[in-house]
């Protein structure tokens, strides 16, 4: 019942602040100069009336945040297993991690563009925002694994691998879960960066066109999708942890 209660209170204070922004937007919009922002009204028309062609953007966006979220955390666990397992990788990993993280993409964006296929791009992008928090939460998991299941396990006869597979992934997919949710913002904010650099579609390339020709109504538009798109997959992804850590007995966020 508390939790229940709980759920209920965030919700309505979800909703309120919800309210709340819609309202300061609106007012903010009627009192600006005419065309800098978009009005409620002016991105709903826009939502309704292109909504063919923002669905299609948003599919391909959508799809190459998936891919480089996938590839992203694919990369970020085996170099986080690499982290644990291999005496002195864990300092080199990391900073690795963290200067591909911390460097702009969009500087990126020339260097991808000689190098890689341009509709490969958005996915690096995208593979590149996401794994350094999957990376961090991976390695807390493998970390979290005890010593004394291991030895139980070699006692047995279990080697490297058989203990990989049947201790330390179960044990650190709760952690990496819970990581994953927070990379799956970044990962859809780095292929919309990414479209920026030579394709043809996406919620990125309609972002562009719409700030090069002064139309704020749709730029408000794709705006208004990504963060409703990202906190979406975002609310599943949190859903998902939270049932995993549940069923392993592990209370609040293991991050």
């Amino acid at each position: 019942m508390p939790s229940l209660r709980r759920r209920a209170g965030t919700s309505l204070l979800g909703l309120a602040s919800l309210a709340a922004a819609l309202l300061v937007w609106d007012k903010f919009a009627s009192g600006a100069g005419r065309g800098d922002v978009a009005s409620l009204d002016a991105v709903g028309r826009l939502l309704v009336d292109r909504h063919e062609l923002l669905v299609a953007a948003a599919a391909v966006t959508l799809g190459e945040a998936a891919l480089g979220l996938l590839t992203g955390t694919a990369f970020a666990v085996v170099a986080a297993w690499a982290a644990h397992v291999a005496a002195g990788a864990r300092g080199p990993l990391q900073h690795l991690m963290l200067i591909c993280y911390a460097v702009p993409l969009v500087a990126l964006g020339p260097l991808l563009t000689a190098s890689v296929d341009r509709g490969a791009i958005p996915v690096i992008a995208a593979a590149i925002s996401a794994a350094l928090p999957v990376f961090s939460s991976a390695e807390a998991g493998f970390g979290a694994v005890r010593e004394g299941l291991r030895d139980l396990l070699t006692v047995h006869g279990a080697g490297r691998w058989r203990r990989l597979v049947l201790l330390e992934v179960p044990g650190a997919l709760p952690y990496a879960i819970d990581g994953i949710k927070f990379a799956v913002p970044g990962a859809l904010l780095g292929a919309l960066i990414g479209e920026w650099f030579g394709v043809e579609r996406g919620l990125g390339v309609l972002l562009v066109s719409g700030l090069r020709e002064g139309q704020s109504d749709l730029v408000t538009a794709v705006s208004v999708l990504v963060v409703v798109t990202s906190s979406a997959v975002y609310a599943l992804f949190a859903r998902w942890a939270r049932t995993v850590q549940r069923r392993r007995g592990i209370t609040g966020s293991v991050t």
